[in-house]
Order: C-alpha cells, then structure tokens, then sequence
C-alpha cells in the first residue's frame, strides 16, 4: 500500500510506531523494504511520540492505515479516514469497526482472502477524500447516537 500511495498520488506517507515495541519494527519490515524510488517520499518517525504530537500530525493527514486500534479510534474521532488491519492475537477490538459501519475498513491478517483488499481500500481512501470522509461521518453519526443512548440510560438508572 505504501508503494502504491507513493506512485499513484501526490501524497507522502509517515510510518510511525503505535507503540514502543514498534520502533525497530516500522524500519526493518517497512521502510528498508521499499524500493528506492519511493523513500523520497516516506518517512520513518524512529522516536516514540504522544497522544497529542501523533493527533496533530493524523488531523492534517489524508487518513491512517496501520495494524492497532489507538491512533485509529483517535483518527475516525477527528474525522479522519482510517483503515484497520488485525490478527487473532490481537484480540477482537477491531469488531469496532464493524459495529461503526467501517465494515470496508477492516482486515483479517489472518484471512489470505481478505488481504487483496488492503491496497485498493488504501488507494480509494487516498484518491477519494470526500468519500472517505463521508464514510468517517457516517461512523460518527453512529458513534454519536450510541453515546446519547448510552447516557439516556444511565441517567434513567441515577435517577435523572
């Protein structure tokens, strides 16, 4: 996906760490693979950063794709498209996506399947923004209801 962003749009990808565990990871598996011809245009973020540096820089992006649920939840939050992939070990925190209608944003590493979708969902939130972000949108309005739901009824439990 990454290659493909790089030669088919005018966009610029960062690969940064979601976590500490990630540093090392993000060069050697990522950035080192790719072909020379596109390093001009990536970046390998090798420090660590917090919840506000890594907001700042995903509010002023075209949208996320990665493989935690952090800098996912804190993107579709401020309205920025993101795209989600998982595997078993990780738990079933991604179903979140589906339960938000981004259904189309979620992947199973773990399912051979599923995996020729990555590039082209990426591709299409990258050369659609409007798109993406009425997909993101739509999620939020989910989001939102919930939210009120969820507060009607505990404040009917309080007493309110």
């Amino acid at each position: 996906a990454i290659v493909q962003i790089v030669k088919q749009t005018d966009l610029k990808v960062l690969i940064c760490p979601e976590d500490r565990t990630q540093m090392a990871l993000g060069k050697e598996i990522l950035f080192d693979k790719l072909p020379d011809e596109v390093k001009d245009r990536v970046v390998w973020r090798q420090d660590y950063w917090l919840t506000d540096e890594a907001l700042s820089v995903y509010v002023r992006s075209a949208g996320l794709f990665g493989n935690e649920m952090h800098s996912p939840i804190m993107c579709v939050g401020n309205g920025i498209p993101a795209i989600v992939c998982r595997w078993a070990e990780q738990t079933s925190k991604g179903n979140m996506w589906k339960d938000i209608g981004l259904s189309e944003w979620l992947f199973d590493l773990d399912d051979e399947t599923q995996l020729a979708g990555i590039v082209p969902a990426v591709l299409a939130m990258a050369k659609d923004p409007i798109a993406a972000k009425a997909k993101v949108s739509k999620a939020q309005a989910i989001l939102r209801e919930r939210q009120s739901s969820a507060l009607a009824r505990v404040r009917l439990a309080v007493g309110h």
